[in-house]
């Protein structure tokens, strides 16, 4: 035991920490143990240090054998034995119990595991009770003035929080104050963890008056978050204040996933299923619970899952339900997903749905919200119903599986009107392969998978987060729709052309304002959402229903839109319903109780006549107390007494020391010259107000729940005024980069292929270099040459070339100018890519597999009006076996396909294909020019070069 105190004596003195092991409960398990470690703080420190110096603290003298000849200190009087004990329970209190080894020990927890005999406390029963209930939750605990963890949550949430936890009773323990509920919930929530909330269910008064007396408060799961729930789950506060914790995200989908193989059902199998390498049935369903938006989704996929991954990352799910039956490949596809974009993954239930389950499930949850209609059905739920009913069964059983999973948030209703349900891309939009997204980088760079440098990054000029997540959409889907094409950008033009115009910019200079208004305001889309889940609070929706009656007020005044597709979403906008169902809203409503969070003043008397009765018990109760004061007076002879309030105590009389009071009177506290008393009537009295104010606190919320519920019907005139919003600001955003120098606008020819781009440039590079990037001109048409085979040398610009003609295209198509001196296409039905190299080790494809795929994908999807762009097939493998597939694949491409085609090499033996297709296709080249200072250079002098690539015919001389 010296040995022992002594190495902890000096480790104290040191300033060094006394880091204990984790402990489990009832053992310990060391390996379990977080390497962090953890800085002895500055006062712990100086205490450990005083506490081994024995000559200046002899009450704490840390010598062991200190007191043992008369057994009891001389100043202080007490035993060498209780002095041992008082510095034991000193440092193990401070500093945790030291590591033995000397090791480094857990940064976060200390004191001593319980031995596993002792009896649980009536709290710790609730909480084995709670956690039986929901074992895979992490539970926050409403406890007085703070959450607490317990067990194994206390464990990870310090972890995440860096929060102390400590052992206390049966259980590991850690807590946070009440106040801070919103930075540690989305802390954890961001860290991947399921976490609910337990609040109180009772109060003290209505426990005094309750059944549950004796025992502890009732506490129950009052919410639960996750990264795809938490912006539509409830309240959490902070907001108001802008004070936020983690990031924003635009749009936090949930996706389910359900296969199904095709090789189990061969013999029903249709052509296209037997055809090619299919190998499985997918149905996906994607929610976003803060915006209601719903998509769905059916299709074949290959071994390589490339239209499962497409749809990965033009939704970009924060989390996945991943269904019982997926195959290998799947889960690998998904699991690498979920690991490179920190993505919350859950397994659904196996044989959650049999016999018919899922549309029995559907049926019943379509069914109570018909019966909740007094038995009359509604043709919005039954229209939900009813656009369930049309879709494939693959798609159906995803549907109940997101429905079981929303159902524990009480999120269901999300999936109300089937109106809202989209596919992942309509038939007038493009979908993107999941190679053009990253490989042109539509949505985020290569470099650090950021927005930075990205198409998205350049168009976004948006001013509101409805606006932004809107344009998000739009790049990721562009139109082939030549009409709707052209509506998008006659709309764009008309913004771009007032622009800076100070005699005639009213439509732009309404607009504009009305955006950088809107952009100081809550998120619209998101608000009006909250206020359908019943989730939004006073301040939310005061706030949203205004924002939305200035805007109305704001483009009202915008008459000379002369776009059929601005004149629309103006009328959205100004809509007369929307703005008579706001005011009639607001005007329910006091506006500054409302703007308070107070919803005892919010609505007007007669509104709510539960709540009008709790008010007139309150005022009974009040004149009751009012009728007591005159015999107090008397009897105290104190003709101006009036009740006092002191520290959360009401209803107080208050009399000088000296004073005599009856025996019944109850005293509460007192100060040096007075005491402060409840008699007997009066406490009786303050208890009734007590349980009143309780159950007006209840029929208040009631009240406002009903009050949300009555919005519903209101729900989808607003929601179409917020996209309508939404789809305005993107306009604008479009038209502020149709502004930049040298952008045209793009012309659609009829029938004829045809893309034909004079002066073309990269257009994030053309943002960034300006005007020492050097554009080319493309030239591909139906009636002649459709394909470019470009060759050159390393660094020449090859693959910048072929990456700006296909994303002129796509912004073409997404209704925007693009940076060229003239521009004529047109519309593509799909753009295709395949560059760069690149293995998924963890999902067993090597760099050659990965380049064949892509390869292979291309060969079976593209059709006579897709774009084509092949950069450096022939990677991975031997020179003769590259330059044969590299042969081929073109080959194919220009006799069967006959796609336009970009198609770059390093092989000039791949350009002898022009002798057999000499009208189809032709070899160019990418020469440079070299700028040396005047005079003659000698070989020793050093040359400055300056290199500027440019597209040239032929194929260059060697």
């Amino acid at each position: 035991m010296g040995k022992r105190k002594k190495d902890e004596g000096a480790a104290a003195a040191k300033g060094q920490a006394i880091i204990p092991s984790f402990f489990k409960r009832g053992e310990t398990d060391a390996s379990r143990a977080p390497t962090l470690v953890w800085p002895s703080p500055h006062h712990l420190r100086r205490s450990a240090e005083n506490a081994a110096s024995a000559s200046k603290k002899r009450c704490l003298n840390l010598d062991v054998d200190a007191g043992a000849g008369d057994g009891k200190d001389a100043d202080c009087g007490i035993s060498g034995e209780a002095i041992k004990d008082r510095r034991r329970k000193f440092v193990d209190v401070l500093l945790g119990e030291g590591d033995r080894d000397g090791g480094g020990g857990n940064s976060s927890f200390y004191g001593k595991p319980p031995s596993g005999k002792e009896k649980l406390t009536p709290l710790e029963q609730q909480i084995v009770e709670l956690k039986k209930t929901f074992p895979d939750i992490l539970l926050m605990v409403e406890v007085g003035y703070k959450f607490r963890f317990f067990g194994e949550d206390a464990e990870k949430a310090a972890n995440v929080l860096g929060i102390v936890a400590y052992y206390s009773h049966n259980f590991l323990t850690a807590s946070v104050p009440t106040f801070r509920l919103h930075v540690h919930v989305r802390r954890l929530v961001e860290a991947g963890y399921k976490v609910g909330v337990v609040k109180q269910t009772e109060t003290a008064a209505i426990k005094a008056h309750g059944t549950n007396k004796a025992g502890p408060f009732s506490r129950d799961l009052s919410a639960l978050y996750t990264k795809a729930t938490l912006e539509a789950g409830e309240f959490l506060g902070g907001e108001e204040s802008g004070e936020r914790d983690g990031p924003i995200r635009l749009s936090s989908y949930i996706m389910c996933v359900v296969e199904e193989a095709i090789t189990e059902h061969k013999a029903n199998a249709g052509k296209d299923e037997v055809k090619g390498s299919f190998d499985a049935r997918f149905g996906v369903v994607a929610v976003e619970t803060s915006t209601r938006d719903v998509m769905y989704g059916h299709f074949l996929d290959t071994v390589t899952r490339t239209e499962l991954e497409s749809r990965l990352l033009a939704c970009a799910p924060a989390e996945l339900l991943l269904s019982a039956s997926l195959s290998t490949s799947t889960k690998k596809l998904l699991m690498d997903y979920a690991g490179a974009a920190d993505v919350r993954a859950e397994k659904t239930p196996e044989n959650s749905f049999e016999n018919g389950g899922t549309v029995a499930a559907l049926a019943d949850f379509y069914g109570s919200l018909a019966s909740s209609k007094k038995g009359c059905l509604d043709e919005k739920v039954d229209a939900g119903l009813e656009a369930l009913m049309t879709m494939p069964e693959i798609v159906v059983a995803a549907f109940a599986h997101i429905f079981a999973y929303l159902k524990q948030f009480n999120l269901e209703n999300v999936l109300r009107l089937g109106a809202l349900f989209r596919p992942f891309a309509g038939q007038q939009e493009m979908t993107l392969s999941p190679n053009t997204i990253r490989q042109l980088e539509i949505l985020h760079n290569q470099t650090d998978g950021t927005e930075n440098g990205s198409l998205f990054w350049l168009m976004n000029h948006t001013k509101t987060a409805f606006g932004a997540r809107l344009l998000k959409y739009w790049v990721a889907h562009p139109l082939r729709d030549r009409m709707l094409i052209s509506q998008r950008l006659d709309a764009v033009a008309e913004i771009a052309e007032s622009i800076g115009d100070k005699g005639r910019g009213t439509t732009v200079a309404t607009l504009a304002s009305t955006l950088l208004l809107l952009g100081k305001l809550p998120d619209l889309e998101r608000g009006i959402t909250r206020i359908y889940h019943k989730t939004a609070t006073t301040y939310e929706f005061i706030n949203v229903i205004n924002a939305i009656m200035k805007a109305a007020s704001q483009f009202q005044r915008v008459r000379d839109a002369r776009s059929a597709l601005l004149i629309r979403l103006i009328s959205a906008v100004t809509s007369t319903s929307v703005i008579d169902h706001a005011n009639k809203l607001v005007t329910s409503l006091n506006a500054e109780a409302a703007a308070a969070g107070d919803k005892i003043n919010l609505f007007v008397a007669g509104q709510y006549p539960e709540v009008d009765e709790c008010k007139e018990n309150i005022k009974s109760i009040e004149e009751d107390l009012e009728s007591f004061l005159p015999s107090y007076r008397k009897l105290l002879k104190c003709s101006n007494l009036e009740y006092l309030s002191v520290s959360g105590m009401s209803f107080l009389v208050e009399v000088p020391c000296a004073q005599r009071v009856p025996a019944d009177w109850v005293k509460i506290n007192s100060t040096k010259k007075a005491n402060r008393y409840h008699p007997p009537e009066v406490l009786e009295a303050s208890e009734r107000m007590a349980l009143a104010k309780e159950q007006l606190n209840i029929s208040c919320a009631k009240a406002w729940d009903m009050f949300l519920t009555g919005f519903t019907s209101y729900h989808m005139e607003f929601r179409a005024a917020v996209q309508a919003l939404a789809a305005l600001d993107c306009l604008y955003s479009l038209a502020v980069v149709s502004c930049n120098q040298g952008y045209v606008r793009p012309e659609f020819v009829d029938e004829a292929c045809l893309l034909k781009i004079e002066g073309g440039r990269h257009p994030v590079l053309d943002s960034t270099l300006q005007d020492a990037f050097v554009p080319n001109d493309t030239v591909l048409s139906g009636e002649g040459e459709r394909s470019q085979i470009i060759t050159g040398p390393n660094m020449g610009g090859k693959s910048c070339y072929i990456r700006q003609v296909a994303l002129i295209t796509i912004m073409s198509q997404i209704g925007l100018y693009v940076p060229a001196a003239t521009a004529k296409l047109h519309v593509f039905v799909a753009v295709f890519t395949r560059m760069g190299a690149m293995d998924r080790i963890q999902r067993g494809s090597s760099t050659f597999f990965e380049e064949l795929s892509e390869a292979s994908t291309i060969l079976h999807k593209a059709t006579s009006r897709s774009l084509v762009v092949i950069d450096e097939l022939e990677r991975g493998t031997s020179t003769h076996d590259s330059l044969a597939i590299a042969y081929a694949t073109l080959h194919h491409l220009l006799q069967e396909v006959q796609c336009f085609t970009l198609f770059v090499t390093h092989y000039l033996n791949v350009t002898e294909v022009v002798k057999l297709f000499p009208s189809r296709v032709q070899a160019c080249h990418m020469s440079y020019l070299v700028e040396s200072p005047e005079g003659d250079l000698d070989k020793s002098s050093v040359q400055e070069v300056a290199q500027k690539v440019k597209l040239q015919l032929g194929v260059p001389n060697i």
